[in-house]
């Protein structure tokens, strides 16, 4: 789950990461409707999908201000990877995921 103060969204959630730190986030609703597909690693990062609007990708630190609660994931999926509960907060974004 992932809540704004303008949006709530619910869905599907694929994990991956690795011991070298690259993640992967893809966002779905149902089979074969993504709404976000994210790809990061230490200092870049690639956001794409329908919930993701026109796309980005570049350098972590220059991320515009609305990605960066999504980028802020990759750190608490790999500092935590065996967790069945994950909840973080990022400015008035708040993300939910329970596998």
């Amino acid at each position: 789950m992932y809540r704004s103060p303008k949006t709530t969204l619910i869905g599907d959630a694929l994990v991956r990461f690795s011991r070298t730190g690259d993640f992967q986030l893809t966002v779905s609703k149902g089979p074969g409707i993504t709404l976000l597909s994210l790809r990061q690693d230490a200092t870049f990062a690639e956001v794409k999908g329908a919930f993701a609007r026109q796309g980005w990708s570049g350098p972590v630190e220059k991320a515009p201000p609305q990605l960066r609660g999504w980028f802020g994931l990759r750190d608490q999926f790999v500092r935590a990877p065996d967790q069945k509960t994950l909840r973080y907060m990022s400015g008035d974004e708040t993300f939910l995921f329970r596998f």
